[in-house]
């Protein structure tokens, strides 16, 4: 089923294996998303929001250290919903293809809640986590009423820390184990730097991963402590103009000291052109993210 309003893309993808339209629910890729004047206008005087024409109504002489005062911003006014300004420049900050492989959420938690809502079914279908890892996994999994399968991390140490081998590096092996074993499995979340571990899953684990024929849903890499991690050669990033079942969130929060903001970018880097971030803005709310957040 194509996704709905929106062109069949001619482009080639990697893995051979994988179909976006096969990774979302069908009832999602159906579904008609809502549409405001601000989808298709930028300029003018839009009445159809009911904006208040006079102003914002709050009262501050106070101004920030930088002299910017965010009040005066057209806080009376919504903002656009496609956000093109930030996108923009966080995909020229990390290095992107460009601002339509960036997506914007309120928090890493809102992402993970997302993908999960739109890729795996409720009561039927199942998310597969690695633990010791981050808890929001399974706790929207649960919310979600979808199943979780784990398979933990390697816990020896005879091979040192991280790397292909060591201590909290990914098990591959027994993660395809799994997704042979249930192909109810939707979503891989991974974590890189590992949350609690502060440990690196090597670029060669996630790229087995992302090859395996059998497992035909989306690898999630957690990129939260990234900039803690030295260069950029780490992130998973750098796998984004090979592979479309790929998908890597990052924040503001931590290393840019962010976290008031709870704003991040949700990458997905398939090679489909709108589609992915098209079909995540479908079941969420018109306006998720706020003037100043966008300045």
């Amino acid at each position: 089923m194509p996704i709905h309003g929106l062109p069949a893309s001619s482009a080639s993808l990697t893995p051979a294996h994988f179909d976006i339209e096969r990774a979302i629910r069908p009832n999602i890729l159906a579904l008609q998303p809502y549409r405001c004047a601000r989808d298709d206008y930028h300029d003018g005087i839009l009445l159809d929001a009911n904006e208040n024409s006079l102003g914002h109504s709050i009262v501050s002489e106070s101004q920030s250290k930088d002299g910017h005062d965010s009040l005066s911003l057209p806080l009376h006014r919504y903002p656009d919903p496609s956000h093109p300004d930030i996108k923009a420049r966080i995909a020229s900050l990390r290095g992107l293809p460009g601002p339509q492989n960036v997506f914007l959420g309120v928090g890493s938690d809102e992402v993970i809640d997302l993908l999960q809502r739109v890729c795996v079914a409720p009561g039927k279908e199942k998310i597969l986590i690695t633990p010791p890892t981050y808890g929001m996994y399974a706790v929207s999994a649960q919310v979600n009423d979808i199943g979780v399968v784990k398979v933990p991390l390697e816990l020896g140490a005879d091979h040192g820390e991280g790397g292909d081998k060591g201590r909290f590096s990914l098990r591959v092996d027994e993660i395809k184990k799994a997704v042979d074993a249930d192909p109810s499995i939707r979503l891989i979340h991974l974590c890189s730097p590992g949350n609690p571990t502060g440990t690196l899953i090597s670029l060669s684990a996630i790229r087995s991963v992302l090859e395996y024929p059998s497992f035909t849903g989306i690898v999630v890499v957690d990129e939260a402590y990234i900039d803690f991690a030295g260069a950029a050669e780490h992130s998973a990033v750098s796998l984004i103009s090979e592979f479309a079942n790929l998908v890597v969130m990052q924040t503001l929060s931590k290393g840019f000291g962010l976290a008031a903001i709870r704003y991040v970018s949700f990458s997905n880097y398939a090679q489909t052109s709108l589609k992915p971030t098209q079909t995540r803005h479908r079941p969420r709310t018109t306006t998720s993210h706020s003037s100043p957040q966008q300045h």
